[in-house]
């Protein structure tokens, strides 16, 4: 296998593919869209052939940052400066999608109607309008940053078509029964895992960076160390049946309480399966616990700093879902229908 740097199609990082010392084909991630960062990882791993970008001038690939593929790619490598790892995560994968289908297009010549394009069959191929307009989003921070750099003078508003999408949040969160049968099909650390998200609201990146020294068991405390807002560096309670559950595993403060879980989407996909139950994501877990507080009747507020957001706003739009228990005994308080009857009679007899 010849040594090389590459991109997979609908990718942002950088792949190495290069032969072992026991001559065996070997491919590695190198966790990285900047292409000079990826060429050091890949100079520890062995000496590489020479990438595309440093042919002869006749053969190379232009990198200067004229294509659409190499605009995202520096505005992500730019992002890793001041934005949390989830959201540089989300402009990769968004990302992807516009390299996979404009990537070689020149920022000189894009037009409104190649990115109107683009939106068309992004739809064709299923994905949902609030998911294309923010690949627009990041199509249009790229270019920006693409001007700001010199490589372009349009204005970015000019190639990007008016594009809306209502957005309709997820709806997806668990009963206790419905988490009582994921829970009999994962291995105990996986159990611990999704009980740290369920019982604290934690973002995945928040419960796989969580450490022993961030939980106070004396005070009944848990440090959430959020990056994503100012708010989400947060301290909540810790609740006594997960102080029950986490007590007697703990271990030294530097240590992960429940640590990396690579595959996590399709590890809780696959024990939904077999429980019988509608698949759920990292997040449905961090909705899972806004909703059983807000059916038990929590301020949207309070709700909202436990999750660190800096208002209730998304609470009540994303989080504040009820299950019917909690409606039918809302719909109790409406007043007596046999009494505004007995009204409307007494009105006809006054008449």
């Amino acid at each position: 296998m010849q040594n090389k740097l590459y991109r997979r199609p609908g990718s942002l990082l950088y792949w190495y593919s290069y032969t072992d010392g026991r001559g065996f084909p070997v491919e590695h991630c190198t966790g990285t869209a900047n292409l000079t960062e990826a060429e050091s990882v890949a100079a520890q791993l062995g000496s590489t052939a020479p990438h595309p970008a440093h042919r002869a001038p006749d053969q190379a690939k232009d990198r200067s940052g004229d294509t659409v593929e190499e605009a995202i790619a520096q505005f992500v490598s730019y992002c890793h400066l001041d934005r949390s790892a989830a959201t540089v995560e989300c402009y990769e994968q968004k990302g992807g999608h516009l390299v996979r289908l404009l990537g070689e297009s020149s920022v000189h010549k894009l037009h409104v109607d190649h990115v109107h394009a683009y939106a068309h069959k992004r739809l064709e191929e299923g994905a949902a309008r609030e998911s294309v307009r923010k690949e627009l989003v990041v199509l249009r921070s790229a270019l920006q940053l693409a001007r700001d750099r010199g490589i372009m003078e349009r204005a970015p508003e000019s190639m990007i078509p008016r594009f809306r999408a209502q957005y309709k949040p997820r709806q997806r969160w668990l009963s206790t029964v419905e988490l009582s049968a994921l829970l009999r099909h994962l291995e105990p650390h996986r159990v611990r895992w999704v009980m740290l998200a369920a019982y604290t609201g934690a973002r995945l990146s928040e419960v796989e960076s969580l450490c022993w020294g961030d939980i106070d068991f004396e005070r009944g405390q848990i440090h959430i160390r959020g990056t994503k807002t100012a708010r989400s560096d947060r301290h909540i309670p810790l609740v006594g049946d997960l102080a029950a559950l986490l007590g007697p595993l703990r271990g030294a403060p530097s240590e992960p309480v429940a640590g990396t879980w690579h595959n996590v989407r399709r590890d809780l996909a696959l024990a939904c399966k077999k429980g019988r139950i509608d698949p759920v994501t990292p997040n449905d877990l961090r909705r899972t616990f806004a909703s059983w507080l807000k059916q038990a009747g929590r301020d949207s507020l309070a709700v909202g700093r436990l999750l660190g957001h800096t208002s209730s706003r998304m609470v009540e739009l994303v989080y504040g879902h009820l299950d019917q228990k909690t409606l039918s005994a809302a719909m109790e308080h409406l007043p007596s229908m046999d009494g505004i009857m007995s009204l409307v009679g007494k009105e006809d007899d006054d008449m």
